[in-house]
């Protein structure tokens, strides 16, 4: 369903699909009073990861809980009321690997499924 929102399934959809529905689990299933602000270029491929995380932690821009600021390095940084901010910084290694073009639209779709099953630990740095 995030690839039918987003148009197709690329790895930093999937990256920040992850990053949206972990900090659904652990900090607050609420997409009403859970904030999202997600730093990285303001450029294709890396402003996929934004759609990712509306699709996975519900913060979108018409409930105007989700914010982007232009980075060089991608993360997001989830906030509730009474709860720990945690953020999600993407590995460095793999920011780099996925920054190169990819090729047909059928080897994106893979690398982007790949991604998605990959453990946490190797998609992001949380703190």
């Amino acid at each position: 369903m995030a690839a039918a929102f987003h148009g197709h399934l690329g790895p930093w959809l999937a990256l920040g699909l992850r990053a949206g529905t972990y900090a659904r689990r652990h900090l607050l299933d609420d997409p009403f009073r859970l904030e999202a602000v997600v730093r990285c270029p303001g450029r294709r491929p890396f402003t996929c990861f934004i759609d990712g995380v509306q699709f996975g932690s519900g913060c979108t821009l018409g409930k105007g809980n989700i914010s982007h600021r232009p980075a060089r390095r991608v993360s997001v940084t989830f906030s509730a009321p009474g709860r720990p901010i945690l953020r999600l910084a993407v590995a460095p290694a793999l920011a780099r690997s996925l920054a190169a073009p990819m090729g047909s639209h059928d080897a994106v779709s893979q690398l982007g499924r790949s991604v998605f099953r990959r453990p946490l630990r190797d998609l992001f740095r949380v703190g």
